[in-house]
């Protein structure tokens, strides 16, 4: 049985910031270089966001902020961003700059941790977010074995969905979301890695957060994380009962299907954050990939 924590993503474009998060946290910070830090609709925009977050990290080394237990996502090696990151990255080392692993997203081979691990020396975090990462990862822990450059495994359900067209994302409460997971989970107790979960959606509702977190402790043999994207006291907050996570299929009905992508998407226009590539409902964290899947479906359905 595993002990599960909680990692808050905050976006590196509020670098000033961090400092005084790092003081009373409740929970460790994952710096994030990616999808917090783009525009769905401007690519310059997002190029000038990549840029500052870059200048972030420079920020953050010359005033000896501490990141020592902090982690950092940066861009997929696939990226135009991803050499500017590392070459940002390599400079500040030099000036004794320190995180506790890196995030590599998109990874799907063990190439591509190799070549990073043996840049920058820290311990990497594959995420799986395609499904060639996700038909490749037994072979990628294997590789492994001999080196230990990786610190876990995290998965990306909204990449992955995309990745796979599916609609609608399964929610943690859908077998159908469990059925892609627990394989991975199987995978980090075989090769004895932390399992990261994919970022948790329903910012208001603390008791499938902790349902979830009890299931992963049952399952998981290795301290492990939940990943969050709201700072909400509430989602802390452990109800006095935690009952097992209720699990169902998911609905495949077409009217629901229909309704819940223009629901995804009014939603996601209408609640888009400054600077950000997600929006945040009173509900809901929605992933930019979930409403460029939403617009698809629509799309095919000609609707």
């Amino acid at each position: 049985m595993a002990n599960i924590n909680f990692l808050q993503y905050f976006s590196l474009l509020r670098y000033r910031a961090i400092s005084k998060l790092l003081i009373n946290q409740k929970f460790t910070l994952i710096l994030d270089m990616e999808d917090s830090a783009q525009n769905l609709f401007s690519k310059k925009k997002t190029f000038e966001l990549k840029k500052k977050c870059r200048e972030g990290i420079v920020y953050l080394s010359k005033n000896l902020i501490n990141l020592e237990n902090c982690f950092l996502r940066i861009n997929s090696s696939k990226s135009e961003y991803f050499k500017d990151d590392i070459k940002t990255i390599e400079n500040e080392i030099k000036n004794h700059f320190k995180l506790k692993a890196i995030f590599l997203p998109k990874t799907e081979n063990y190439e591509e941790i190799e070549y990073l691990f043996k840049i920058l020396k820290f311990p990497i975090i594959p995420i799986i977010e395609t499904y060639n990462g996700y038909k490749n990862l037994k072979n990628i822990l294997d590789k492994d074995k001999n080196f230990n450059y990786i610190y876990g495994i995290h998965y990306g359900h909204f990449d992955y969905c995309l990745d796979q067209k599916i609609w609608p994302f399964p929610e943690i409460f859908h077998q159908e979301f469990w059925d892609i997971t627990d394989p991975i989970i199987n995978l980090c107790n075989e090769y004895k890695k932390s399992f990261i979960q994919t970022p948790y959606p329903l910012i208001n509702n603390n008791k499938i957060l902790w349902s979830m977190k009890k299931r992963l402790e049952k399952n998981l043999d290795k301290e492990s994380f939940i990943t969050l994207v709201s700072m909400s006291t509430l989602l802390l907050k452990k109800p006095n009962l935690v009952n097992n996570l209720k699990i169902k299929k998911i609905s495949y009905d077409k009217i629901f299907q229909i309704n819940f992508a223009k629901k995804i998407i009014k939603d996601y226009k209408k609640n888009m954050q400054e600077n950000k590539s997600f929006s945040l409902t009173k509900k809901r964290f929605i992933a930019p990939h979930q409403f460029l899947m939403a617009e698809k479906f629509l799309k095919e359905n000609n609707e």
